[in-house]
C-alpha cells in the first residue's frame, strides 16, 4: 500500500507524546504534506491484501488535502491525534482489495471515530456520541453476521468478493451491505445520523460526514461493484429504491429544520441517496466515474460547511437560522465561503457539486434508470430551497447583534483550500474522468 499510510500512522503515534506542546500541529501538517508528496509521486510499500489504482491514488491525494485543512482549523490536541489515525485508517480502507482487509480497515475507521466523538464537554455532545456508538455497534454486528454467512456459503475472506456465489453467500453479502448502509446513512439506517452530526462538535462532524463517509462509499463501490454488476436483477431494484427513499426523505426533513447543523445533517443523508444511485447504475461505464466525482465534491463541500459551523458556534454562538441573520454584513469572508459551498451542495454549475451530480445522473440514464434520475433531479431542485433559505438569512436579513470581524488566518486558509478544491473540480473534470474507470 502507499507509503503515505505508514507516514501518517507513525505521525499519529508520535503525536501521542506531543500533546500540550507547540510541536503537535506542525508535525501533523508536515506529515500530511509528506504523505501527499508520496501519494503524488506514486511511492508504494507492498502489502498483501491491498491494491492501488489511479482512482484510489487521486482520491487519496484529495483526502490528504482535506486533512491539511482540518489540521489548519483544529486547535485541540486530541482531535489532531485522532484525525491522524483516521487518515491512516482511511488510506488502508481505500486500498483494501480483499474482504478481510476491508473489514479490518472499516472497523479501524469506525472505532477511531467513536474515540473522536467520546471527548465530551456538553450533554448534547454526550447524546450525539451515544447514538453514534449504538448505531455503530449495530452496524458492526450486522457486518460480521453477513461475513459469517458469506464464509459458510463458500466465500473466502482473503480474496475479493466472488462473482458467482451460493444462495447463502449472496444473502451474506446483502446483509453486509445492510450493515455498511448504517455508515452511509441510507434510509432506514439513517436515524442516528441527524442527531449525531448536529449534536457532536462541528469539527468532529466535518470528519464524520466529509471524510469518513466518502472514504467508505468509495471503498464499498470498489469492493462490491463487480458483485452488484453480476447480479443486476437483484441489486438494481434494491439500490434504486433505497436511493430514491434516502434522497427524498433527507431533503424533505431538511426543509423543516431551524438549526443549521440539522439542515446540513439531513442534506448529508440526501447526498447519500445520490451516491447510492451510482451503485444502482453499476452496469453503466460512467458509474465509477460518477461515484468518484461525487465523493471528491462531497468531501470538500461537507468538510467546509461543518468547519464553518464550528467557527460560528465557537466565535459567535450561532446555531440557528434566526441567529445567522445579517452575518454577511459584518463577516463577508465567512459568508462568502459558506455561500459558495452551499451553492456547490445545491448543484450550481462551475462548482464541483454540479459535476458530481451530473455524472451520477448521466450514469443512471445510461443504465436505463431515467425515472430514478428524474426523481433525483426533482430532489436536487427541492434542496435548492433550503440552501437558498440559509443564503437569504445571511445576506438579506438584518441582525440586532453586533459581531466582530473574524480574521483567524489558519482557519481562513483552511477554508480557502477547501473552496479551491470545490472550484477546481467544478471546472476541470479531465483528471477525474481519466482516473474514474480504474476504480
Amino acid at each position: 500500500m502507499l507509503g503515505s499510510f505508514s507516514l501518517l500512522f507513525i505521525a499519529a503515534l508520535v503525536s501521542l507524546a506531543l500533546h500540550r506542546t507547540m510541536w503537535l500541529k506542525p508535525v501533523a501538517l508536515v506529515a500530511t504534506l509528506g504523505a501527499l508528496f508520496l501519494t503524488y509521486s506514486g511511492s508504494t510499500i507492498g502489502l498483501s491484501g491491498f491494491a492501488n489504482s489511479e482512482a484510489v491514488r487521486l482520491f487519496t491525494m484529495i483526502l490528504e488535502i482535506v486533512l491539511l485543512a482540518l489540521f489548519l482549523h483544529e486547535e485541540e490536541d486530541q482531535t489532531i491525534t485522532q484525525t491522524l489515525f483516521i487518515g491512516a485508517a482511511s488510506i488502508a480502507l481505500l486500498q483494501s482489495h480483499t474482504l478481510l482487509t476491508f473489514i479490518i480497515a472499516f472497523e479501524a475507521v469506525s472505532i477511531i471515530s467513536f474515540v473522536l466523538v467520546s471527548h465530551i464537554k456538553t450533554p448534547a455532545q454526550a447524546e450525539g456520541a451515544v447514538k453514534m456508538f449504538i448505531a455503530g455497534a449495530i452496524a458492526t454486528g450486522i457486518l460480521l453476521l453477513g461475513a459469517a454467512l458469506y464464509l459458510i456459503g463458500g466465500g473466502k475472506l482473503g480474496a475479493p468478493i466472488a462473482l458467482q456465489t451460493s444462495t447463502l453467500s449472496t444473502a451474506g453479502l446483502f446483509v453486509m451491505l445492510l450493515g455498511l448502509f448504517y455508515k452511509l446513512t441510507i434510509v432506514p439506517m439513517h436515524g442516528w445520523a441527524a442527531d449525531t452530526y448536529a449534536l457532536v462538535r462541528h469539527s468532529h462532524a466535518a470528519i464524520l460526514t466529509g471524510l469518513a463517509k466518502t472514504v467508505v462509499a468509495v471503498a464499498m463501490f470498489r469492493l462490491f461493484a463487480p458483485f452488484l454488476a453480476e447480479h443486476l436483477t437483484m441489486t438494481v431494484p434494491v439500490m434504486a429504491t433505497l436511493a430514491v427513499v434516502t434522497m427524498t426523505l433527507g431533503n424533505f426533513l431538511a426543509l423543516f429544520q431551524k438549526r443549521i447543523a440539522r439542515i446540513l445533517a439531513y442534506s448529508s443523508i440526501a447526498h447519500a441517496g445520490y451516491m447510492l444511485l451510482a451503485f444502482a447504475a453499476v452496469k453503466s461505464g460512467y458509474a465509477s466515474t460518477g461515484l468518484l466525482y461525487m465523493a471528491i465534491a462531497y468531501i470538500f463541500m461537507q468538510s467546509a460547511v461543518f468547519l464553518l459551523l464550528d467557527i460560528l458556534r465557537k466565535k459567535y454562538n450561532i446555531q440557528t437560522l434566526e441567529e445567522i441573520k445579517g452575518l454577511a454584513k459584518q463577516n463577508k469572508g465567512l459568508a462568502f465561503f459558506f455561500t459558495a459551498q452551499l451553492f456547490s451542495l445545491a448543484g450550481i454549475p462551475l462548482l464541483a457539486g454540479f459535476l458530481g451530480k451530473a455524472i451520477v445522473f448521466y450514469a443512471g440514464v445510461d443504465a436505463g434508470l431515467w425515472p430514478i434520475v428524474l426523481i433525483a433531479l426533482l430532489n436536487s431542485a427541492l434542496s435548492v430551497g433550503y440552501y437558498a433559505w440559509i443564503v437569504k438569512h445571511l445576506y438579506f436579513d438584518e441582525s440586532a447583534a453586533v459581531q466582530q470581524r473574524y480574521d483567524d488566518k489558519p482557519r481562513m486558509l483552511a477554508q480557502t483550500i477547501l473552496l479551491a478544491g470545490t472550484v477546481y473540480f467544478g471546472i476541470f473534470a479531465a483528471v477525474v474522468f481519466a482516473a474514474g474507470k480504474s476504480l
